[in-house]
């Protein structure tokens, strides 16, 4: 199956590899809010930043807004924004090309499905233009965000299908302290912007203490 997109990158050509791709997104909080570093997978002299995130800002009831830029340039490659609109305890994100969050620039919604109760946990991703009525959706992560590997599925299918897998690695400390650290794994093909903005929207919706980590 060829990727969703007209384009072969959903984001930025820059972000479509030809060979599978290993990164490294490493969160920290400041007194601003949680920022995150995209490195390329490695040791510390090896690795390259090539993605910062910053908090952009706390909307209408404390929702969160984080920006994605291009580290060489500082340009504004996406946005992701909490929304208040979904069923009710279901935590729902939206995300925007570029730093304009507008329906227009709308790239993609991700919806928290995790049931109470449930084993591990289930996101569904909607791209735009998606007309199932948020139904059937055009991708799926699912696993253990604590214990294990979150898999990123096209569609319903199994993980069999997978374009990418996002590993929690971060010790209890380093998640009580806000340092929290991942590991994506991602196939050829696959737009590596897409899956470090799901990695960012899962770490948020994981992450109870934003409140007070943005008012700092």
């Amino acid at each position: 199956m060829s990727w969703p997109w007209e384009s072969k990158a959903a984001v930025d050509g820059r972000f479509y590899a030809e060979h599978p791709t290993a990164l490294t997104v490493t969160r920290s909080d400041t007194w601003s809010g949680h920022g995150f570093n995209v490195t390329t997978f490695g040791s510390n002299d090896d690795a390259a930043v090539i993605i910062k995130v910053q908090t952009a800002h706390l909307g209408n009831g404390n929702l969160r807004s984080l920006l994605l830029l291009d580290a060489a340039s500082q340009a504004p490659l996406l946005a992701v924004e909490e929304s208040r609109f979904g069923v009710a305890g279901q935590r729902r994100w939206e995300a925007f090309r570029g730093r304009d969050m507008k329906g227009a620039d709308r790239l993609f919604v991700a919806v928290d499905k995790t049931r109470f109760l449930q084993m591990g946990n289930t996101v569904h991703v909607f791209l735009h233009g998606n007309s199932s009525g948020e139904r059937v959706p055009d991708f799926v992560v699912r696993g253990s965000y604590f214990r294990g590997t979150m898999t990123v599925s096209r569609g319903g299918g199994d993980d069999a299908d997978f374009v990418a897998q996002i590993r929690n690695e971060s010790s209890l400390w380093a998640s009580l302290v806000g340092e929290n650290r991942y590991t994506l794994w991602i196939k050829t093909g696959v737009d590596q912007a897409f899956i470090i903005a799901l990695a960012v929207i899962l770490d948020q919706m994981q992450s109870p203490r934003h409140d007070a980590a943005s008012r700092r």
